[in-house]
C-alpha cells in the first residue's frame, strides 16, 4: 500500500536547530502534526518552508505552553490518523523503524497490538550510551489514539487500555546532547518536578539533601553498570547525582515557601 495511515505528532518550542532531522526522518508518515508553542526562532518557518521535503504533509499548529501534557493532548486530538507516531524535536526516526511500522500495514493489515514502547538510543557527547539509568530506554511512540490520555506534567505518558508491545527498531535521540543541554533541562525538570512533589505533600530533610548526589551517583555508576560507558558514564553518573540533589533543594525550597503562605493565611 501506498499511504500508510499513520500521523507523527512533535510539540516544539525554539528547536530551530534540532527539527530539521526530526522532520526529515518522518517523510513516509501520511501526516506530520507540529504543536508549536510561540517559537521565537526560526522553528515554524522550517516546518513550513514549501521547498523541504517534508513540504505538503506538514501541519503547524500554535498554542500557548501549558505543560507536556496537555501540548501532547492538544496534538493527538489534531491528528487525522488514529495510528500516531510520538516524536521529540531532538528525536529521528531510524530507516529500522520506519521499515518495521510500515511492515504493519501490508497487505491492509494493522499492527497486532494497540500500543507500543520503541526503544530510544540515548547518546552523550557523540557516543551511543549502552548502561546506566538511560537504558534500556523503551517509550510509549506508537498507538492507536483511542481511549489514550497523558499523564503527568513531566515526563508525561499516555495510558493505554492494554498492556504495550515493544519495538527494538529506535528511535535516535540528538548525537550531540551534552552537559550543557543536560543542565538546560536539570533546571525545567526538577522545577516542575519539585514543585509537583511538594503538592502532593512529599517533603525533604538534611539527610536526604546529603545522601541525594552520592546515593545516585553509586546506583547509575556501580548498579547500573554505567562504569561500562567508560568516562561518559562516570560523567553521565555525576551529572544524574547533581540532578537529585537540585530536585531535593527545590523541594525544601518550595515546601519552605509553602510554610510562609499558610503562615500568612493564618494570621488572616
Amino acid at each position: 500500500m501506498n499511504k500508510i495511515p499513520v500521523s507523527a505528532i512533535i510539540i516544539t518550542k525554539n528547536e530551530e536547530k534540532k527539527v530539521s532531522r526530526c522532520l526529515n526522518s518522518l517523510t513516509w508518515v501520511d501526516e506530520i502534526i507540529v504543536v508549536d508553542a510561540f517559537s521565537s526562532d526560526e522553528t515554524v518557518k522550517i516546518c513550513e518552508n514549501p521547498a523541504l521535503p517534508w513540504a505538503g504533509k506538514t501541519k503547524v499548529l500554535k498554542r500557548q505552553w501549558t505543560g507536556f501534557r496537555d501540548q501532547r493532548m492538544y496534538a493527538l486530538n489534531q491528528a487525522k490518523n488514529d495510528w500516531l507516531l510520538v516524536m521529540d524535536a531532538d528525536e529521528m526516526c531510524s530507516n529500522e523503524l520506519e521499515s518495521k511500522i510500515k511492515s504493519f500495514f501490508d497487505n491492509d493489515q494493522t499492527p497486532p497490538h494497540r500500543a507500543y514502547k520503541v526503544h530510544r538510543v540515548e547518546y552523550f557527547l557523540g557516543k551511543p550510551i549502552r548502561y546506566g539509568i538511560w537504558n534500556p530506554s523503551y517509550q510509549d511512540r506508537f498507538f492507536h489514539r483511542e481511549g489514550v490520555t497523558y499523564k503527568n506534567d513531566i515526563h508525561e505518558y499516555p495510558l493505554f487500555q492494554s498492556n504495550p508491545d515493544k519495538i527494538h527498531e529506535p528511535i535516535l535521540h540528538s548525537p550531540d546532547f551534552n552537559p550543557e543541554h543536560f543542565l538546560e533541562k536539570m533546571n525545567r525538570y526538577t522545577t516542575i518536578e519539585a514543585r509537583d512533589r511538594v503538592a502532593q505533600g512529599q517533603r525533604t530533610n538534611a539527610f536526604r539533601l546529603i545522601t541525594a548526589f552520592p546515593a545516585m551517583f553509586l546506583k547509575n555508576y556501580f548498579y547500573y553498570g554505567a562504569y561500562k560507558d567508560g568516562v561518559h558514564g562516570f560523567i553521565i553518573s555525576l551529572l544524574e547525582g547533581i540532578s537529585r540533589v537540585v530536585r531535593h533543594i527545590k523541594i525544601w525550597r518550595f515546601s519552605q515557601e509553602l510554610k510562609t503562605e499558610e503562615r500568612k493565611r493564618d494570621r488572616k
